[in-house]
């Protein structure tokens, strides 16, 4: 019976939009929680930015589209929200669907092709030490201007951190390469498994 209730309570073109949204949640969730080690190339981002806007341009009309007309209705609780709360709703999900699209074309969805097809090699960046934060965000960290990328960071253990030059100084990393990005490996944990002597920096250099 409870069963019965909760498909009967969703009408077909909600069961629509579901079908349509939680792809989209389900892709999002390991880019926001997992490692985030990845790094689309500029191509890839850019496809994946303007087909996220896309995407939420055509499903904020349609939805509109269903509930001027009916076919959808909102929770009765929305009849009580003020006009503040209403706005913010309006501005806030498209927002949301979005990140959630731009995640999975550009970070999910690459990445696992990355997994399935890549080649690993070494590449060189000139890098300087940093100090990250937030919930989701390490403490100890490198940065480039070139790998400055949006939900992109490559993070080292404290000790590893201090051990580094205070300077810009060339660094080697392994990543996996794919036609559409590069996965950086040897961070968070595994960075525990390196053989890095503590004075190998007299070139101003590292190989990670």
């Amino acid at each position: 019976m409870k069963r019965t209730g909760l498909k009967s309570s969703m009408n077909r073109h909600q069961k629509v939009l579901c079908v349509i949204l939680l792809p989209m949640v389900i892709l999002s969730v390991p880019q926001i929680f997992g490692p985030t080690n990845f790094l689309p190339n500029p191509e890839v981002a850019t496809i994946a930015l303007y087909l996220s806007a896309f995407v939420v341009i055509v499903v904020s009309l349609w939805a509109g589209y269903l509930l001027h007309t009916g076919k959808i209705t909102p929770d009765p609780q929305w009849h009580s929200f003020g006009l503040g709360k209403k706005c913010l709703t309006f501005i806030g999900c498209p927002l949301l669907l979005w990140m959630m699209c731009h995640l999975s074309f550009g970070y999910t969805i690459p990445r696992i092709w990355t997994m399935l097809s890549s080649e690993t090699i070494t590449v060189a960046y000139q890098v300087t030490k940093y100090r990250g934060g937030g919930r989701h965000s390490c403490t100890y960290q490198l940065e480039n201007d070139q790998l400055d990328r949006m939900y992109f960071q490559i993070c080292v253990p404290r000790d590893f951190w201090y051990r580094l030059p205070d300077g810009p100084f060339i660094a080697m990393f392994k990543v996996e390469q794919s036609p559409v990005g590069m996965t950086f490996k040897g961070t968070r944990e595994d960075w525990f498994e390196l053989n890095l002597p503590t004075n190998s920096y007299s070139d101003r250099s590292a190989r990670f």
